[in-house]
């Protein structure tokens, strides 16, 4: 059974400042630091992001319900063996309701979801490795470390919490007996109200550029011959 936990931000006053913006920050040089420290011995994690996707789901913006969450986590985006990354505006409901929530991850499982802005802070990397603990089977324990309920900025995994998250399906290897290497799948998930405003083709800039180009090229001959 998966069980809902919440990473609380000890200052509530911010939580409830901070500008509202959806985007994707995914810190991988962060997690691969956490998840290659020395408690890895010659056992280190390498965090792989894929590309995003992107989920038009206003009412999911800002969660409030555990059934939102579900909902949310309902979506399948990717395979069971990958980890989505869900990034919303606001959380304020994982099996308890509290406005200083900024993360809330499946315990264990392959899903969780965070506030963008905490995501893009100072404290991003922390956060997005303590949800992603609690997806490969860690649950809440007090002191200076990762899996502390609260935002601590300390990302300490002990060498027993590394043996659990060896065992998780979540952790892939190449099946080699000598250079052993292990990793984690991740896909980010962007939610939104609205369809982002495509980027264009390569192709389609060279067009857009071509007559500017041209433009420039010729007012700057005019002023030459004119000088």
């Amino acid at each position: 059974m998966k069980v809902l936990n919440s990473l609380l931000f000890a200052l509530g006053l911010l939580v409830v400042t901070q500008a509202k913006a959806g985007f994707i920050t995914t810190n991988e040089n962060e997690l691969d630091r956490i998840f290659s420290q020395t408690s890895f011995d010659d056992r280190p994690i390498d965090i792989r992001i894929g590309k995003a996707t992107e989920l038009i789901l206003p009412t999911l913006l800002d969660i409030s319900s555990d059934a939102e969450i579900f909902q949310l986590f309902n979506q399948l985006v990717g395979a069971f063996d990958v980890v989505n990354f869900y990034f919303i505006d606001t959380i304020s409901a994982c099996g308890i309701i509290n406005v200083n929530i900024v993360g809330c991850g499946e315990f264990p499982g392959n899903d969780f979801v965070v506030e963008s802005s905490f995501a893009a802070g100072s404290f991003g990397g922390e956060l997005l490795a303590h949800e992603l603990g609690h997806n490969l089977g860690l649950p809440h324990r007090s002191g200076q470390f990762l899996m502390n309920g609260s935002l601590n900025n300390n990302t300490t995994l002990t060498l027993a919490e590394v043996n659990t998250i060896h065992t998780s399906y979540l952790v892939k290897n190449n099946g080699q007996a000598t250079d052993k290497e292990y990793w984690i799948d991740i896909n980010p998930v962007l939610i939104v109200a609205t369809p982002s405003a495509p980027v264009p083709e390569p192709s389609t800039l060279v067009l857009l550029l071509l007559p500017l180009g041209f433009l420039i090229r010729k007012t700057v001959k005019l002023t030459f011959e004119n000088s």
